[in-house]
């Protein structure tokens, strides 16, 4: 099933002609996946109920679940995350003097070895893609 997060607006459009319906249909969905933060298709209300079901049937969200969050004493915050295929990926917010940094994982598995990280324990397994 194909991501409906990996289409720029206008490969989005394309998707939904291909579908049988107006490519403006794209900025509807776009505003619920971006400004409402929606993670069902079914919350998408003023899509038609024959489209949120197309939208069903072939798309997922791919909305990653928190398999666990640690907060330390100095207030770093790890989060670990299910990428939906047997893999999990860490990202993890630190708070400094100067304002805050995030690390998130483009990888499953990692190489660079930063202390902090969970990811660099884990067999190098492949880069995330959009896709």
């Amino acid at each position: 099933m194909k991501n409906i997060k990996d289409y720029n607006i206008e490969e989005l459009k394309e998707e939904l002609k291909s579908l049988g319906e107006k490519p403006f249909r794209a900025e509807q969905i776009f505003k619920w996946l971006y400004v409402d933060k929606v993670k069902e298709f079914d919350d998408m209300t003023n899509l038609s109920l024959e489209l949120r079901e197309k939208l069903k049937e072939n798309y997922s969200m791919c909305n990653y679940n928190i398999i666990k969050k640690q907060e330390s004493s100095d207030g770093t915050k790890k989060y670990l995350f299910d990428v939906l295929d047997g893999n999990a990926i860490e990202t993890v917010l630190m708070q400094y003097h100067h304002g805050k940094t995030i690390c998130v994982s483009c990888q499953i598995g990692c190489k660079m070895g930063c202390k902090f990280c969970a990811s660099t324990g884990i067999k190098f397994v492949r880069s995330l893609t959009s896709r």
